[in-house]
């Protein structure tokens, strides 16, 4: 995690959610690199954060020790808008960049109450919780409802990175409902249908719209 001042692009960010004058003098450019956690379920929650590009992963946690994919952000968004708005200083999910990801940062100690007195950011804040919470919906649904292959594939289609699908398989069972066994038989029949080639440190992509065909627009938020 990088800590750059905000430069004229990031304010204008900020207006987009009707922010200036305090809220901009406290914000701060935070980079995560490809990996790194922006959250952790339950752990204390320091920033909120507005997406500027980048793309991440976002769980819960479920009762047996699974993780649930809720959805990703793709550059655009705000993160942590649920623990504002509920006063909770501790993460309600896990967020982790798929690849670098850019934000810029607002401290919730300092700003929380004059985030809450911004009528028209809260307005703003409310539509978009609106339309997440539609979207993890339908995610939920077709997460459910969607055959394993065409999960996967839109799996790798949003964590794959310069054409390599390089994900800890175990986690990647988990995330998308399958055995470990289950996953290896889709990922080999991708393989032998000539859409992925094993290579050492994860799988090639050699047919990108056979995967876009079959994931459609499964786990993303718009």
């Amino acid at each position: 995690m990088r800590k750059y001042p905000v430069d004229g692009n990031d304010l204008e960010l900020l207006l987009r959610y009707r922010l200036r004058g305090v809220e901009s003098e406290r914000a701060l450019r935070i980079v995560f690199e490809q990996g790194e956690y922006l959250l952790r379920e339950g752990e204390p929650i320091e920033y909120m954060y507005f997406v500027s590009s980048g793309k991440a992963k976002v769980f819960l946690s479920l009762s047996d020790g699974k993780r649930l994919l809720l959805a990703y952000f793709v550059s655009d968004g705000i993160i942590g808008e649920v623990e504002l708005m509920t006063g909770s200083r501790s993460a309600g999910t896990t967020i982790q960049a798929v690849t670098e990801f850019v934000c810029v940062a607002l401290p919730l100690g300092s700003c929380a109450n004059a985030l809450k007195a911004n009528v028209a950011f809260v307005n703003h804040v409310a539509g978009e919780l609106a339309g997440k919470l539609v979207q993890r919906s339908v995610n939920g649904a077709i997460t459910t409802l969607q055959p394993l292959e065409f999960r996967l594939c839109a799996y790798i289609i949003q964590t794959e990175s310069g054409g390599i699908f390089r994900e800890t398989l175990t986690e990647v069972a988990g995330v998308v409902g399958a055995s470990y066994r289950h996953l290896l038989r889709r990922l080999d029949k991708l393989c032998a249908d000539r859409v992925l080639r094993k290579e050492p440190g994860g799988y090639r992509i050699l047919d990108h719209q056979v995967l876009l065909r079959k994931a459609g627009d499964l786990y993303v938020l718009k």
